[in-house]
C-alpha cells in the first residue's frame, strides 16, 4: 500500500515546492472529487484537479505528472465520461479560466478558446451571421471537448467546420494542427496524445433570421427527444456502422427503457441515455451499460460501442 502512495504524495510534494516558487499559476484541488465535475455526477477521488491561468501552468503539470508517473486527463464539460469510483491515479485538468474561454474574430474565421461551451460558438456565430455551426447548440461540451470527441448531431460535425487547432503535445510543445493532420472518424479524433488549447472554425455568412430559426428548431428538436429530467452523459453508444436502426433503436426494441440498476437507469424517454435517478455510482452505470450491450447482442447480434468514454 505505500508503494501504491508513493507516485500520490510525490507529486503533491512537487506540486507545493513548484507553486512556492510562483509558478503553476491557477486552481488546484488535491484529493477532489470527480462527481461535481461530470454530468452524470458519478465518480471518486482523483489525485487532484488542476485549473491552469495560462499554458505555462500546463506544461509545468504535465512534466510533474511526467516525473511521477501520473496520468494529466483533460476534462471539458464532463459531459461524455464516466469516471470511476475506484480509486484513480489520475490528475484532470480543466481549462476554465478566461484566458481559455475567449472567442473572438480573426479576418473571417472564428477563435475559440477550448474551454469555451459550444453553445457560446454557436451565439457568438450567430451575432455575426455566420453559418454552419448551428447544430452543436444545446450539446452540454466545451469547444475542446468536442473536437477531442468529434460532437455532431443532425448531419453535421465538428471536424465540418473546424480549420485548425491549437494544441499542447505531452511534451508541452504547442502546436498547430490542421483539419486534414487531425484523424477525424465518427464521435473520434485520434488527439489522444494532446490537450486541445483553442480552435480556428471557418463558417460562412448567411441571414441572422435564417440562423436563428436554425437554431431554434435544433434545439427544440433537442428538448423534445432527450432525457434532460435527471443528470446524464448524453448517448452512451454509438450508432452501428451500416445499421438502418440506430442503438436507440435497438435498445427501445429490446424493451429495456427504464431497466434500472440501483441509481442508473435507461431512460424512458431516449433509450441510448442512462440517467442519474438518485445516488447512483458509475460502477452502476457501467453494470447497466454492459447489461444493455449484452441484451442488444443477443437480439441483434450487433456489439454496441460506447460513445462515451470510461475512466
Amino acid at each position: 500500500m505505500k508503494e501504491k502512495n508513493k507516485p500520490r504524495r510525490g507529486l503533491l510534494d512537487d506540486i507545493v515546492s513548484v507553486r512556492l516558487k510562483g509558478r503553476l499559476a491557477g486552481k488546484f484541488i488535491p484529493n477532489a472529487l470527480m462527481r461535481p465535475y461530470t454530468t452524470i455526477k458519478t465518480g471518486g477521488r482523483s489525485i487532484g484537479i488542476y485549473m491552469p491561468e495560462n499554458t505555462d501552468g500546463i506544461k509545468d503539470m504535465l512534466f510533474l505528472c511526467d516525473r511521477n508517473k501520473i496520468s494529466l486527463l483533460p476534462i471539458g464539460n464532463g459531459s461524455n465520461i464516466i469516471i470511476s469510483e475506484k480509486g484513480l491515479n489520475n490528475v484532470f485538468l480543466k481549462l476554465s479560466s478566461p484566458c481559455f474561454r475567449n472567442i473572438s474574430l480573426r479576418g473571417d474565421d472564428i477563435i475559440c478558446g477550448a474551454g469555451s461551451m459550444v453553445s457560446r460558438l454557436c451565439d457568438f456565430a450567430h451575432g455575426l451571421s455566420l453559418s454552419g455551426a448551428e447544430f452543436l447548440i444545446g450539446i452540454p461540451a466545451t469547444a475542446g471537448g468536442a473536437i477531442f470527441q468529434n460532437a455532431g448531431a443532425y448531419g453535421g460535425n465538428i471536424a465540418c467546420i473546424l480549420k485548425y487547432a491549437e494544441c499542447m503535445d505531452r511534451n508541452g510543445r504547442v502546436v498547430v494542427l490542421n483539419r486534414n493532420d487531425i484523424r477525424f472518424e465518427y464521435r473520434h479524433s485520434g488527439l489522444r496524445n494532446f490537450i486541445v488549447l483553442s480552435a480556428c472554425f471557418k463558417l460562412k455568412k448567411s441571414r441572422k433570421p435564417l440562423i436563428g430559426a436554425l437554431m431554434n428548431k435544433y434545439l427544440a428538436r433537442r428538448l423534445s427527444s432527450q432525457d434532460y429530467t435527471a443528470p446524464s452523459a448524453g448517448c452512451v453508444f454509438k450508432n452501428p456502422d451500416g445499421s438502418v436502426i440506430s442503438a436507440a433503436e435497438m435498445i427501445d426494441i429490446c424493451g429495456l427503457k427504464g431497466r434500472k440498476i440501483n441509481g442508473a437507469q435507461v431512460s424512458s424517454k431516449h433509450a441510448n441515455f442512462i440517467v442519474n435517478k438518485g445516488r447512483a455510482s458509475s460502477e452502476d452505470v457501467i453494470k447497466l451499460i454492459s447489461f444493455v450491450k449484452n441484451r442488444v447482442k443477443s437480439v441483434f447480434n450487433v456489439t454496441l460501442e460506447t460513445e462515451v468514454e470510461i475512466i
